[in-house]
């Protein structure tokens, strides 16, 4: 037993003698002296060099260490070919004078740590040099128009912009909250129109007014804008109107626009005289709406008429069909839920010669003109959505709390609960087993980075499974604070999660509700980190482990002197 004291000892003080949690892998990666000092400004940079592979992505993080101003920022970033990387901050919310801790990571190894004071500007202390780092160049191809703000807590608010992406790229326009107490994450896939716009809409109605939130948008990996906006008050109808959307030129010599009055059925003839099966599509991510079928030629007339009922669109009801009975038509890919009536506005329709829809299609025009009587006959039944139940589940140290999620038609879900600048993180699969399409997630705050079971399932069919090596070993109890909730669709972790909450953990000895309580500060609005040690790898700070390498020499004496006597 002495003999096992004495080595534990020696591991101590040398894992002290080697820094708080920083290994080999800190010399990867440095960070240009260009990037500092901080300031109070929106537009921070910090770039650095890594012998990490282009591609790899990195978390770089700004973590508060002064109690009254608490805050913490990431941003996910990737090396670039020349071995380079960019992370850009927005601090126009922190108080000068504020101290941090500066972190990089990758995979959860920490890269690179270094501690820092946001400084005093006395003027315009915006970094000018960020669209000419590597890159951060992409961030000209976008801009979004000035008539998109502000953002009301209404259901239909557009984001219009303008790229010089090609003409049909593929864009993710995201909206992520900023403010712990109200998360969310919303995004849109759209497509450049022909003219170089994009258009995405978004139902705001959920969020409440005065929540703080970042509005980006990524092509093919590249973060092309990033925008902080508040979600402001609206005293009257809110609602943006959709743009016109222009539609592409047509690939044959007859120009087809199909016109139909809102809430009405539309005529889309489909030409077959050179194959049975065809398949239509009609919207695009641009307009947030879409819809494909198979249609078939039965009676071999050498055309199918399919209607498009614009009253059924979004809803259980029928929205395509065909007027022969000799024809038939599959849907192929489901349209999407609509709050309200499919939106007057221009749609293109594509009829592709074949099932694939990897050919060059005939395009027509879906024009559905405004009818102010077709909302008032409008009616949807509420259906969950994949994700939380509950934006924000709290339980108190020491307690089991109980984080529902809302699987819908996902067979299983992957939920990662914490992250490395809490100094705590656990990664899992969960599977719904008595179809009711949710899991309640047990979370065992007592068991939090020991041996025990940390998560189970409320109900017995449905099953948990926690990603081997995962979770983070505690030498304590699991520290009161915020802890990042993210939800992944499958039992694949995507670059972005498709729905993010917080658990907040409040202290033991005192769970009145207060400002300190609810994790999100009353002047910077911002998230504090988990009092927990800053330091990553055993969780175990710089001074734990000295007193501990101290403590077990003690150990050592008292039982040699034990023996002796």
């Amino acid at each position: 037993m002495s003999v096992r004291s004495v080595a534990l000892a020696a591991v101590l003080i040398a894992a002290a003698a080697a820094g708080p949690g920083l290994a080999a892998a800190e010399q990867q990666t440095t960070v240009s002296e260009d990037s500092f000092p901080l300031y109070p400004y929106p537009q921070q940079v910090i770039t650095g060099e890594t012998t990490l592979d282009p591609g790899t992505e990195i978390a770089v993080e700004i973590v508060s260490r002064d109690s009254s101003s608490p805050f913490v920022y990431k941003r996910d970033v990737k090396v670039q070919p020349n071995g380079t990387f960019v992370a850009q901050f927005d601090m126009s919310r922190v108080s000068a004078n504020t101290s941090y801790t500066l972190s990089a990571y990758d995979d959860g190894d920490k890269l690179y740590e270094r501690n820092g004071t946001v400084e005093e500007c006395e003027s315009n202390c915006t970094d000018a040099t960020a669209a000419a780092e590597p890159g951060v160049a992409a961030k000209q191809q976008a801009t979004v128009s000035e008539d998109s703000f502000p953002l009301y807590p209404y259901p239909q608010q557009v984001i219009t912009g303008e790229t010089t992406l090609e003409s049909g790229t593929e864009m993710t326009v995201r909206l992520v909250s900023e403010d712990a107490s109200s998360p969310f994450l919303k995004q849109r896939e759209v497509r450049v129109q022909p003219n170089g716009t994009f258009v995405a809409q978004f139902d705001m109605s959920k969020v409440p007014a005065n929540t703080s939130y970042e509005l980006s948008a990524h092509a093919d990996g590249d973060t092309l804008f990033e925008r902080i906006g508040t979600v402001e008050q609206c005293d009257s109808n809110c609602t943006d109107p959709v743009p016109d959307i222009k539609t592409p030129t047509e690939t044959d010599s007859d120009e087809k626009v199909v016109t139909v009055s809102q809430g009405g059925t539309a005529e889309i003839p489909v030409s077959m005289t050179d194959g049975r099966n065809k398949t239509l599509s009609v919207g695009s991510e641009a307009v947030n709406y879409q819809i494909n079928a198979t249609v078939t030629d039965g009676d071999d007339d050498g055309e199918v008429l399919v209607l498009f009922d614009t009253a059924a669109a979004g809803t259980d009801a029928e929205t395509l069909s065909v007027a022969d009975d000799g024809d038939s038509l599959t849907v192929t890919t489901t349209e999407p839920t609509l709050s309200s009536t499919l939106d007057p506005a221009a749609y293109t329709y594509r009829v592709f010669d074949s099932r694939e829809t990897d050919d060059t299609p005939t395009t027509g025009t879906l024009l559905i003109e405004a009818n102010e009587t077709a909302n008032e006959e409008f009616e949807v039944e509420e259906t969950a959505e994949f994700g939380f139940e509950e934006s924000v589940s709290r339980v108190q140290q020491g307690d089991t709390g109980r984080i529902p999620i809302v699987l819908t038609t996902a067979d299983a879900a992957t939920i990662s609960i914490g992250s490395p600048a809490s100094n705590y993180e656990i990664n899992a699969t969960v599977r719904d087993g008595n179809d009711d399409d949710r899991v309640v997630l047990l979370f065992d705050t007592t068991a939090a980075g020991h041996d025990e079971p940390t998560l189970e399932t409320a109900a017995d069919a449905d099953a948990v499974a926690v990603e081997s090596g995962s979770e983070v070993a505690l030498d304590s109890q699991l520290a009161a604070g915020s802890y990042e909730l993210s939800l992944y669709r499958g039992t694949d972790v995507a670059s972005q999660p498709d729905a993010i909450g917080t658990l907040m953990i409040t202290d033991g000895t005192n769970s009145t509700a207060d400002a300190s309580s609810d994790g999100v500060d009353s002047v910077t609005g911002e998230t504090p980190a988990a009092q927990q040690s800053q330091d990553a790898g055993l969780g175990i700070s710089a001074g734990a482990l000295v007193v501990g390498a101290i403590l077990a020499i003690a150990g050592v004496g008292i039982c040699l002197r034990s023996i002796m006597n």
